[in-house]
């Protein structure tokens, strides 16, 4: 996993974790959203892994953790308003690095922005065991059906 720092709100405030270090020790099941609230994010991405959360942890996942080019705001409400509050770690990449660093930076132009592709990846003491990045308009690697397939491998 990289070294780079994302962000979480919650009604605490803001906190920041180095992905780095926060995934050694840990066995964490990653997925990347073009955009928190955009059509495909909010029918069918998120809402996977909300319903097979328990299924990801007994499977021996630590953490389940959804990002986003978006404001870690943006992340908060999103997560709170799907119902992945408490289940999913809702983390922001505001500035893009994290998608940068791992390749999957993307200008999807006009609204959106550099945002990054959708994609899937397991980190297991830090060190990326599985990752699927999807192509445009899909959903298949990166699914939560997907996802915890490979958690079992």
């Amino acid at each position: 996993m990289p070294s780079v720092v994302v962000f979480a709100k919650d009604e605490d405030g803001l906190s920041t974790r180095n992905l780095h270090e926060w995934s050694l020790g840990r066995k964490i099941v990653f997925f990347f959203v073009p955009g928190a609230f955009t059509q495909t994010c909010s029918e069918q991405h998120l809402p996977g892994f909300i319903e097979h959360s328990e299924a990801f942890m007994n499977k021996g996942a630590d953490a389940i953790a959804c990002l986003s080019v978006n404001d870690p705001q943006v992340m908060l409400a999103w997560g709170n308003q799907s119902g992945a509050a408490g289940k999913i770690v809702m983390l922001a990449d505001p500035q893009a690095e994290l998608a940068t660093a791992l390749g999957t930076n993307k200008d999807f132009g006009p609204p959106l922005g550099v945002r990054s592709k959708r994609c899937g990846f397991i980190a297991n003491n830090g060190i990326v065991t599985y990752v699927h990045i999807e192509d445009p308009g899909k959903l298949s690697g990166s699914s939560a059906i997907e996802m915890l397939a490979a958690l079992e491998a």
